[in-house]
């Protein structure tokens, strides 16, 4: 098994192990960080992730997030293109389990939304290192995305704790995020990478 793999793979049954409590109480505070953020109070238009498992619970912020009156996007897989369509959320009430099992926004009562019209990506991944580099589930589908839309749109991982690691194997087309809030600070990235 490859390093990525193994560290994937234990880290993501550490997040496993989290208690329904535990989980909810660090969300909270994982919100709290996110939501006093420059970059989410200026933010019109947010990409959002629908959490599923284990991830820190995304759907009480994309509730507030629609309260406060901003856009919540939320991505579709195109597994054929292997890309990700970005489509704008009313009613989160609306989301189907999608082929992979996350909850995703049906085209039915929801419309599509441009890339370029994003103010902040909230991005999703299972291990985070402390340059910002991160270990997805694997498809690749937000390194692509994100390689496709401007650098300057700031780029925000939400995870517990446990999912921060020193140092993860990085590879070129891999791209970093700015910031990992956790439940217990916000690591800035761009300072740990000079």
């Amino acid at each position: 098994m490859s390093p990525k793999r193994a560290l994937r793979q234990s880290i993501r049954e550490k997040r496993d192990l989290l208690d329904e409590q535990e989980r909810q109480r660090c969300a909270l505070s994982i919100k709290d960080r996110l939501f006093s953020l420059p970059e989410f109070k200026n933010a019109k238009s947010i990409l959002f992730f629908a959490s599923f498992g284990s991830e820190v619970p995304t759907f009480q912020m994309m509730e507030e997030a629609l309260g406060m009156g901003k856009k919540v996007i939320l991505p579709v897989t195109d597994v054929e293109k292997k890309r990700l369509l970005l489509r704008k959320v009313t009613d989160l009430k609306s989301l189907k389990a999608s082929k992979y099992g996350i909850p995703e926004p049906s085209t039915e009562n929801t419309v599509h939304y441009e890339p370029g019209l994003i103010d902040l990506v909230i991005v999703p991944g299972i291990v985070f290192d402390l340059c910002g580099h991160r270990i997805g589930y694997g498809g690749g589908y937000y390194d692509r995305f994100l390689s496709t839309i401007d650098p300057s749109v700031p780029r925000i991982s939400i995870a517990f704790e446990l999912q921060i690691v020193e140092k993860i194997p990085s590879e070129d087309h891999d791209l970093p995020v700015d910031k990992v809030v956790t439940e217990k600070r916000v690591i800035d990235t761009c300072e740990a990478r000079g």
